[in-house]
């Protein structure tokens, strides 16, 4: 089954993440914090197909916002919640939707995000970030 873009709508929250997560939210350059608040975080998402190939991508996350679009195969610019611009080529491998971001810190560091749909209502993320591997598994609420 291909990953289902505007299933992926909806109001989201982690439940479980890999041990190593907050080391994984530091090399991506978020504040690793405290993983209990990170439980309590929601991420609301709107996925449109927009045609041939196209998507757009909308969130929002404790009051920051940030809305994208991108063509799968294509390298296309896309900003994140802090409004910082990275290059990223999105693609469908199997059934899961990859993120490769060439130079994820302007300074070559290659991150890959892989989210996979486990079922209806869950989603996992896969961080690989050089030799750092972590994930996160969230449900719809």
């Amino acid at each position: 089954m291909p990953f289902d873009f505007e299933g992926s709508s909806g109001t989201w929250k982690v439940m479980k993440t890999s041990d190593n997560y907050p080391q994984v939210m530091q090399k991506l350059g978020m504040s690793a914090g405290d993983p209990e608040k990170l439980m309590q975080i929601e991420v609301w998402a709107e996925v449109k197909d927009l045609g041939d190939n196209k998507y757009s991508f909308k969130s929002k996350m404790m009051g920051l916002e940030m809305d994208n679009t991108f063509k799968l195969g294509e390298e296309c610019e896309q900003t994140d919640f802090a409004g910082t611009k990275r290059k990223v080529t999105f693609t469908v491998e199997g059934d899961d939707l990859v993120a490769v971001y060439p130079s994820y810190d302007g300074q070559g560091l290659q991150v890959q995000q892989t989210r996979t749909r486990t079922d209806q209502n869950t989603m996992r993320m896969t961080f690989k970030i050089g030799e750092l591997e972590g994930w996160n598994e969230a449900q719809k609420m």
